[in-house]
């Protein structure tokens, strides 16, 4: 239960930071993928039922910062989350190449699926050159974000304090 709250909090957190991180113009205006590298982290090392609740609720969260309509994050996380919690026992989690090139992935899918649905449904106009700049810049700011953000979460549970024995034990 503890590390469930610890979780739901750790994700709050990374909302308020990706929120108050400013946007970059030489990426396109993106700002890094915090909930994104935080929803993965958790998929890649909890089980089912952790992982969907981080991962909604990190979805939840990146569509409710997000200036468009609910969707995109709705449907990229889980998707990546899926795959990722399915294959977490044939991957390295904690390797810096597993991180680097899940992190790629889950920035330029999520940038994807938000621009195609942004464009299918009118609310932003499709521009190719800021779409491959923002692509390509979802994909660059993917692969960092999400060695960064899985180290401090390592180093945040760990600081915890292990649970000692009660009662008759």
């Amino acid at each position: 239960m503890k590390r469930r709250i610890l979780m739901l909090l750790t994700i709050a957190a990374g909302a308020l930071l990706q929120q108050f991180l400013p946007t970059w113009p030489i990426f396109g205006g993106m700002k890094p993928p915090i909930l994104a590298a935080m929803a993965l982290h958790y998929a890649l090392r909890r089980n089912n039922k952790d992982m969907w609740l981080a991962v909604f609720v990190a979805a939840i969260m990146q569509d409710s910062l997000d200036l468009g309509a609910y969707g995109p994050a709705l449907l990229a996380f889980p998707i990546m989350g899926l795959l990722a919690n399915r294959i977490r026992n044939e991957v390295f989690s904690d390797g810096l190449v597993s991180q680097l090139c899940f992190g790629a992935i889950i920035g330029l899918f999520t940038a994807f699926i938000t621009l195609l649905l942004y464009t299918v449904t009118g609310q932003r106009p499709f521009h190719f050159g800021l779409s491959v700049i923002r692509l390509f810049s979802a994909f660059w700011l993917g692969m960092t974000t999400l060695p960064l953000v899985s180290y401090a979460i390592s180093r945040m549970e760990a600081a915890l304090p292990k649970r000692r024995g009660y009662g008759w034990q």
